[in-house]
């Protein structure tokens, strides 16, 4: 159950970027024409902007969970031997690494979709 919370969290981040932080960008920097052609390639796109506030929310919800279950397990040990233990060792670093990773992409996220807009348009 951990690992698709962690999952989601990583996927509904990158949902954030997609939908906001990279149409932005590429309008900012006069690439219109290249989101133009995203979006005739990938029509999807336009549904997840349109629903952008759910995502933010469904995926805050999410990452909140995570960080919940990342919290509780860091003092847990780590099976004695075997492969289990090696698995435990190795993941738990990269847990942390992807969940920041997806904190930092969700912020992207915010920023290019409600914060930098204010700022531009009042």
């Amino acid at each position: 159950m951990r690992n698709v919370i962690h999952f989601l969290s990583l996927f509904g981040s990158l949902g954030t970027l997609l939908c906001c932080a990279l149409p932005v960008l590429f309008v900012s920097l006069g690439m219109g024409a290249v989101f133009a052609s995203l979006t005739a390639t990938i029509p999807q796109i336009s549904w997840v902007v349109e629903h952008k506030t759910i995502l933010f929310i469904i995926t805050g919800v999410l990452l909140t969970i995570s960080y919940a279950f990342m919290r509780h397990s860091r003092n847990l040990p780590c099976p004695i031997h075997g492969p289990a233990r090696e698995a435990c060792q190795k993941t738990r670093p990269m847990t942390k690494w992807i969940f920041y990773s997806s904190i930092a992409v969700y912020g992207v996220g915010i920023f290019f979709s409600y914060i930098l807009p204010k700022i531009l348009y009042g």
